[in-house]
């Protein structure tokens, strides 16, 4: 498959929008129901600057407003003290619940790099 053909046949979709995260946070619900297969995610953290590490995971929810438990398998590699970090994570979107949120934990001080997590989806009927 070219590369014009994956573009066509995904979905960019925003887990965490590029920002400096100098606090745990957590993203906004993203709904997987016109989604299935794997979802590539991607995340790029820039260095947090002294001791700062950050943790970032998936939760899962059956409802946007619902109870989120985490989403088994489903975190990147905690990143080093004052350490950047690229790194791709797969999940299966027929294995999840209906709704994901990303959730970065910011430890060892006040974190002061940026961070985002984007996914390439497969529509359902695309």
């Amino acid at each position: 498959m070219s590369i014009g053909n994956t573009r066509r046949a995904t979905t960019l979709l925003t887990f965490i929008a590029n920002d400096v995260t100098t606090a745990t946070k957590t993203g906004s619900a993203v709904d997987l129901e016109d989604y299935e297969g794997d979802i590539a995610l991607s995340l790029d953290a820039e260095a947090g600057g002294g001791s700062v590490t950050y943790a970032v995971k998936l939760t899962e929810s059956d409802a946007t407003d619902g109870t989120y438990t985490d989403v088994s398998g489903a975190a990147f590699t905690t990143t080093g003290a004052n350490t950047a970090l690229v790194e791709q994570l797969v999940v299966n979107s027929d294995e999840t619940k209906r709704f994901i949120k990303c959730v970065v934990t910011v430890a060892g001080g006040t974190g002061a790099g940026a961070v985002s997590v984007l996914g390439l989806a497969s529509p359902k009927y695309g």
